[in-house]
């Protein structure tokens, strides 16, 4: 396995993760009966941003290959499990969403490169 093949992987898969985590700590902040301060008013704008990550890493990894796409959805819901739901880690960090989608855009020509 290259660095390509890992780099094609692990970084559809953290940020489909990153997306999901968005999208579903809403609604477990809501569950949970925290207050959204800031994001009462806004409070569609992680979901719309949660969805974009997730679409574009099913996106690019359905043009490596359809296999590819069910381990980051698999993988990308595990992770997502375990850092939302029971570490109960803050949220803030699935913004790296959009920073790794960038990098991955980035690195497409190096990862299919031999």
């Amino acid at each position: 396995m290259s660095p390509g093949d890992v780099v094609i992987l692990t970084l559809p898969t953290a940020i489909f993760a990153c997306g999901l985590a968005m999208l579903s700590y809403r609604f477990y902040a809501v569950y949970r009966g925290w207050s959204l301060k800031e994001f009462a008013g806004k409070s569609h704008v992680p979901g719309i941003l949660g969805t974009a990550l997730m679409l574009f890493a099913i996106l690019f990894e359905s043009f490596v290959g359809w296999t590819l796409v069910v381990v980051t959805v698999l993988g990308g819901f595990v992770i997502s499990y375990l850092y939302v739901y029971v570490f109960r880690m803050r949220v803030e960090v699935a913004l790296l969403g959009p920073v790794l989608a960038a990098l991955l855009i980035s690195l497409i020509p190096t990862a299919f490169c031999p």
